[in-house]
């Protein structure tokens, strides 16, 4: 009796110091002076991190944690969000969803039991795309109410869901768009673009690398959802245009990804209408479903969790001017995609918004709205959900176990295996397991030696390893019948395999052989190299470029073979060892996993010595352009040193080749690199806000002709998808565009992988195969024309079978076309690319074609 009167008064003790705990939270509106959502008002990032760090401190219900550190050094939160007696537990919450997650030897029975113990997990990730900027304000509201709210129906959803809770993906850029509006709040620039890139490297694109995971910020993230807390719902909020429908939510537009399960889509499709349902009980109209936005793409962060057995949700709310309201007359709203061609009402439109003003509250309330829809009907059917998640990853278990494939083999023994070991790294961040075989084995597909690497497809998540790896068959969908192809969401290929330019063999049946699990894919080349004398690093390794890049930087000497010989392709690089030399360059060869051959010392006729070239990228002031953003990651990837030019260099430096030997102009139009807007482009009219005038325009005609100078002057210029038109129409080079005027019709490649052949005899094809997988998503391919001066068709296009993965319409206006050519100009050179050699930073197999035009090649003197 005592003992239980004890274990009552610590019981109502504990709701006594949690009531005092929760009367000591101040509200949003209570600490900024604002409602969330207040016209022309927003919080920063330091302000959002303060508040959770203070909601942490003072409410039992919430845990906040600090996932790393984001690309320009800012804290990545998230908050944990439930019942306190959850809070206390969420140790053994977490282990249990790990064993519904991967239960490879998980009995049905306690699977079960699981179920009805464990919490449903829900993710809720907001303000990727940092101008969408609603749902980063609405995060400190949506959490103190989830925190503090004694509702009934709030307090159903804290005892059965473990809510997951990330202000923004995206820190460093809501932290830049709320300082950049703020300032301009009361001038004639106030909701005017930021010229700048929201995020350093990727901008809007950070929300299609979730798959290929570049971005720390998509790293830290994929931590939470494929090693963590395995949530079984995920909801990411966006906001799109302002002239269409008011708000999207799922089912998806067609088409269906064939390796999605049809059960899991089927719950897509039930949660999205039970919101929409809601939000219509609740007197909200303009809500939207089944147009623009599909689930056939993988990279993004609500469509990804598809492929893991996870309901995906995606929101978008129609935008505010950042938070400067706009008014809209009924006449000035339009449809939205080929599946709401007009503004009016249909089945998957019952109730269009009239027009008015337009808010940033209005976002925030219907953000939430759907948000606790879809929270209340987790919550009630919370056994329902987790059972199926269970089921699905049980099943693909069972489905890869049966084959068809049955695994995949990635050998290290193949032209590229640095690029082979990053594949397989890329798979580890989604927790894709990964085996490397002790002995050699037979398979029905061939022989393969030890070291070679095993992921079976026997792993919950076998749709998303056969998805990566396996060629993409968009459907050849269309407008209507016999019209025009219809524009999918994104790209239509990411086979990693192609954009690696790697082997990877799809093992149809199983076979039996010694393997272990590793958790840290790594090459381990063996080591020849003498402690003096001269060594030979390939080429062909990817992170040969790395290794080179860093000796340069410390200033030891580095040669490349300039004949092929027996023992050396030509290319390869070369070193002289000496006694305070070698234990550098041996560390930098163990660092980067690439082998050093020892060799004899060579004829001073053999070889050259390389020297890194002064690099400039051109960065315009549109945060779109998004070539440059991803050429700046791959670089600092690479150890590649480089300076960004805007606008104004190319009006105040009169000789460029003064300070740079390589100029590289990313894929931009004409229009857009000499004017800073498109051909179409119509003068802005009343009530849209001023650009600064630092910030409009392009280069100018001026810097046009500096760009001729600096060719003339010796400079190298690459040109780089739509660049080829400006370098033709602009610089006069003797090349055609073959596809420039096409209809869709006719030609169209909306993000496809093609093979191309290259010329073995250009230094940019140094340790290069004869082929390569390239990207192209622009209708772009060259016709030389006759010159007075040898050009050099260096990647050209065959005359069948060129689709690789994908979509492609009239494939034949490609053959027999060049896709990378050098042409000389002046003492200088300009090579143009048709296609995006290094696009979001995914095309590691096309990535040799840029760095083997960034190095001065000189006589050797040795």
């Amino acid at each position: 009796m005592r003992r239980n009167a004890l274990l009552t008064m610590l019981a109502l003790l504990l709701f006594a110091v949690q009531a005092v705990s929760q009367t000591r939270i101040q509200s949003p509106e209570s600490v900024f002076g604002f409602k969330m959502g207040t016209d022309r008002k927003l919080i920063d990032w330091a302000q959002i991190a303060t508040y959770f760090n203070a909601l942490a401190e003072n409410s039992p219900r919430v845990q906040l944690e600090e996932l790393g550190r984001t690309t320009l050094d800012r804290p990545m939160l998230m908050a944990i969000i439930s019942s306190g007696e959850t809070i206390q537990n969420l140790g053994k919450y977490r282990d249990i969803q790990q064993q519904l997650a991967r239960p490879f030897n998980l009995k049905d029975s306690i699977a079960e039991a699981l179920v009805q113990e464990g919490k449903l997990v829900f993710l809720i990730t907001l303000n990727i795309h940092s101008t969408e900027i609603a749902a980063s304000q609405e995060s400190v509201e949506l959490a103190f109410e989830l925190a503090t709210s004694e509702s009934a129906a709030v307090k159903k959803i804290r005892e059965n869901i473990i809510v997951l809770l990330v202000p923004s993906l995206n820190p460093d850029g809501q932290d830049m768009v709320t300082k950049w509006y703020r300032k301009d709040v009361g001038t004639e620039f106030e909701g005017s673009r930021m010229p700048m890139k929201y995020h350093y490297y990727a901008d809007h694109d950070n929300n299609r690398d979730w798959f290929f995971f570049n971005l720390v910020e998509s790293q830290l993230v994929a931590k939470v959802l494929y090693h963590d807390w395995y949530p079984e719902i995920v909801m990411d909020q966006h906001q799109m245009g302002s002239r269409g429908a008011r708000f999207f939510l799922p089912p998806y537009a067609d088409p269906v990804n064939p390796n999605v399960a049809p059960s899991l889509l089927a719950n897509v499709n039930t949660l999205g209408k039970h919101v929409v349902s809601d939000l219509h009980d609740q007197g909200f109209t303009g809500v939207v479903t089944g147009t623009i936005f599909n689930a056939f793409f993988e990279g993004t962060m609500s469509k990804t969790p598809l492929w893991h057995n996870r309901i995906g949700i995606l929101t978008e709310a129609a935008s505010a001017r950042i938070a400067t309201p706009i008014f809209f007359p009924k006449t000035s709203l339009r449809g939205m995609g080929q599946d709401l061609p007009q503004y009016r009402q249909q089945t998957n439109f019952l109730d269009p918004w009239p027009g008015g003003w337009w808010r940033l509250r209005d976002i925030i309330e219907l953000e939430k709205a759907a948000t606790y829809s879809m929270l209340d009907l987790a919550a009630t059917y919370k056994n329902k959900y987790k059972r199926n998640f269970f089921k699905l990853n049980k099943r693909a278990i069972a489905e890869g176990e049966a084959g068809s494939p049955f695994a995949y083999v990635v050998p290290v023994a193949q032209w590229d295996p640095n690029n082979a070991v990053e594949v397989l790294r890329r798979l580890r961040f989604a927790n894709i397991d990964v085996y490397q075989a002790e002995t050699d084995f037979e398979t029905g597909q061939g022989r393969f030696t030890a070291g070679a690497f095993v992921v079976p497809l026997a792993q919950p998540s076998r749709a998303y390893i056969k998805d990566l790896m396996e060629v993409q068959e968009y459907p050849n969908l269309r407008e209507y019948p016999g019209g025009p192809p219809r524009q999918p969401y994104d790209v239509t290929a990411w086979t990693l395999p192609l954009q690696f330019g790697v082997e990877v063999a799809a093992i149809e049946k199983p076979f039996d052989v010694e393997m272990i699990l590793v958790t840290d894919p790594t090459l381990n080349p063996i080591e020849t190299a003498p402690d003096s004398g001269w060594i030979a690093v390939e080429r062909r390794y990817s992170h040969s470029f790395k290794f080179v890049n860093q000796l340069l930087q410390t200033d030891i000497d580095v040669f490349q073979v300039s004949a092929h010989d027996a023992d050396l392709p030509r290319g390869t690089f070369l070193l002289p060892l000496s006694t305070d030399k070698t234990k550098v360059i041996q560390s930098a060869a163990r660092n980067f996993e690439v082998p050093l051959g020892a060799t004899t010392r060579p004829a001073a006729e053999d070889i050259k010595k390389v020297a890194s070239a002064r690099v400039a990228i051109y960065q315009p002031w549109i945060p779109y352009a998004y070539d440059e953003g991803w050429l700046r990651l791959v670089f600092d990837d690479f150890g590649y040193e480089y300076s960004v030019l805007n606008n104004e260099d190319f009006k105040s430096r009169t000789k460029l080749k003064n300070n740079f030997d390589i100029l590289i102009l990313g894929s931009q139009n004409t229009s857009w690199l000499v004017n800073g807007k498109s051909e179409k482009n119509s003068e802005p009219k009343l009530g849209v806000p001023k650009v600064r005038k630092e910030f409009v325009g392009g280069i100018g005609k001026v810097g046009v002709e500096r760009i001729a100078q600096f060719l003339h002057d010796g400079g190298t210029i690459l040109f780089f998808g739509d660049a080829c038109n400006f370098a033709i129409e602009e610089l006069h080079l003797p090349a055609s565009n073959a596809l420039k005027s096409t209809k869709r019709t006719q030609y169209f490649a909306p993000g496809s992988l093609f093979e191309m052949k290259l010329d073995s005899r250009s230094p940019l094809t140094l340790g290069l195969p004869s082929h390569v997988s390239i990207y192209k998503n622009r209708a772009i391919a060259l016709q030389l024309q006759m010159y007075d001066r040898e050009i050099r068709e260096t990647g050209y296009f065959g005359s069948r079978n060129l689709l690789e993965s994908g979509w492609a319409v009239g494939e034949d206006r490609l053959h027999e076309k060049v896709g990378l050519a050098e042409i000389p100009v002046g003492k200088g050179q300009a090579i143009l690319y048709a296609f995006r050699p290094q696009h979001r930073g995914q095309t590691y197999g096309t990535f040799k074609l840029i760095f083997n035009a960034l190095y001065l090649v000189q006589t050797a003197k040795i």
